[in-house]
């Protein structure tokens, strides 16, 4: 099973430049009916597309066969064509920090369509906006909303260096709503874009709502864990990064300037549940070198860092059977997260 049509298609500015991006939302089987959507567990997941310039996008059939498990799973899937891919516009980068941009931009867009939806779904008593509760990657209740930052290939390696939880949040919370030049930023629009698309969501389940206040992104708990398949280690990874440190560089107005800290991956994803999903016949990088990086993030000091090595499956995930494992393993991790 792939996934279906897609519930939602839309355009995002890109964090970086202001280019438009596509995108699309899947919703859950939960998400159908009213009856089922105010119990729903609020999760997302995102699913970033392989390089652009070899043909990826978010048509790929890694990516459809990775999101239905996820959809099935219960996770409205989000998905978006970097610069370069399908019809967004631009162009694929030799830095790769255009298209960390363009992920941030979808990342901030799920943050806001999480947060809305469920404060719109969720009885008023369940939430007060007056007690903002932190970002956090281990408390469990009913107000949590719970995102997976995904990729393949090389959405894994630009899903690895986005900024972290607190950042993003930060960014969103106190944005401007236009530039010095009364031009709306990417943020406004992005949120502007999430609230839209919220309302689509609502009418679908025939519930009235309105979101002109809603409350700050902190009023619900947020936790965020990482999916990579295949993820790109050096000199790969180096080659698309033009051997640069990535960092999210930006050419629009922010509250916190044009330059935004990224943190080491390695740490993100010791901190946060992760998993790596790879086969051992993978074209780019080799069986052992994906194994002995494994090894040292699982060892990492309270890593919560997890792996799975398909025996026989390469980068494409084409070989008799392997497809069936690799949905095997993500199951059984969504059931612990």
């Amino acid at each position: 099973m792939d996934l279906p049509s897609a519930n939602f298609s839309f355009h995002l500015p890109s964090f970086y430049d202001g280019n438009k991006l596509e995108c699309r939302i899947y919703l859950p089987p939960a998400l159908q009916n009213i009856e089922s959507a105010t119990t729903w567990p609020s999760r997302g997941a995102i699913v970033a597309h392989p390089y652009a310039t070899l043909g990826g996008c978010y048509d790929d059939p890694v990516v459809s066969f990775i999101g239905s498990e996820l959809l099935q799973a219960g996770c409205i899937v989000g998905t978006f064509n970097f610069r370069g891919a399908g019809d967004s516009e631009g162009r694929t980068s030799w830095t790769a920090k255009p298209e960390l941009g363009d992920y941030v931009s979808f990342y901030g867009f799920m943050l806001q369509y999480l947060h809305f939806l469920k404060l719109a779904l969720a009885p008023s008593e369940q939430v007060d906006p007056s007690k903002p509760r932190k970002a956090t990657d281990g408390v469990k209740n009913s107000t949590d909303t719970r995102l997976i930052l995904g990729g393949y290939s090389y959405g894994s390696l630009i899903a690895s260096h986005v900024p972290t939880l607190d950042t993003m949040l930060d960014l969103f919370q106190s944005a401007p709503t236009t530039t010095s030049t009364n031009k709306a930023t990417p943020i406004h629009e992005i949120t502007s874009t999430a609230k839209r698309i919220v309302g689509l969501s609502l009418e679908q389940l025939r519930v009235s709502h309105s979101l002109a206040d809603v409350s700050e992104l902190r009023a619900l708990t947020t936790s965020i864990s990482y999916l990579l398949v295949c993820p790109l280690l050096p000199p790969i990874s180096h080659f698309l990064t033009m051997f640069s440190t990535l960092s999210l560089n930006v050419k629009t107005e922010t509250p916190k300037g044009p330059h935004i800290p990224c943190p080491r991956p390695a740490n993100q994803q010791s901190t946060h549940q992760t998993l790596a999903l790879f086969g051992d016949q993978d074209n780019f990088t080799s069986a052992e070198k994906l194994r002995r990086w494994s090894d040292e993030m699982v060892h990492m000091p309270r890593s919560q860092f997890q792996f799975r090595m398909i025996d026989g499956a390469g980068h494409f995930w084409r070989e008799n059977g392997v497809e069936v494992q690799a949905r095997h393993a993500l199951k059984e991790w969504l059931c612990q997260t």
